[in-house]
């Protein structure tokens, strides 16, 4: 993929951060896009941990669920990840069980996560090969 058009989805992964935080219960400003290999929006969304009271409410897992519905299908292949910041373990799993193997992040991940595991880390200990790459 182009890097115009990764930095394009990285700015809309962040407006989806902006729109969570601005929230009324502020939550916390992480958010995700799906693409196709030529860029093409396939779905958004941002976290909604907070306004949901559902720790799972992470954006890229309520990017998979619409996804999942959208495209009628659990399995994104064919698809790439964009997130505004680097996904947790919980998300780093989902995403790659659910197929996606290119995934784009701009921050690193939270000091306070627990565990300390990101996405790195599980994409080298799953099957296949998974491409992972920071922008910055």
């Amino acid at each position: 993929m182009k890097e115009e058009i990764i930095i394009k989805l990285m700015a809309a992964a962040t407006k989806e951060a902006d729109k969570a935080a601005k929230d009324k219960t502020s939550n916390r400003p992480f958010g995700a896009v799906l693409a196709d290999k030529e860029g093409k929006v396939i779905t958004k969304a941002g976290n909604t941990t907070k306004s949901d009271m559902d720790i799972t409410a992470h954006a890229e897992m309520n990017l998979l669920k619409k996804a999942f519905r959208k495209l009628k299908t659990v399995d994104l292949s064919p698809y790439t990840l964009v997130v505004n910041a680097e996904p947790c373990s919980m998300c780093a799993s989902a995403c790659i069980k659910a197929g996606i193997k290119t995934f784009y992040y701009g921050l690193p991940r939270e000091k306070s996560s627990n565990p300390y595991l990101g996405l790195k880390e599980v994409a080298a200990k799953s099957k296949g090969r998974i491409t992972v790459r920071r922008i910055a």
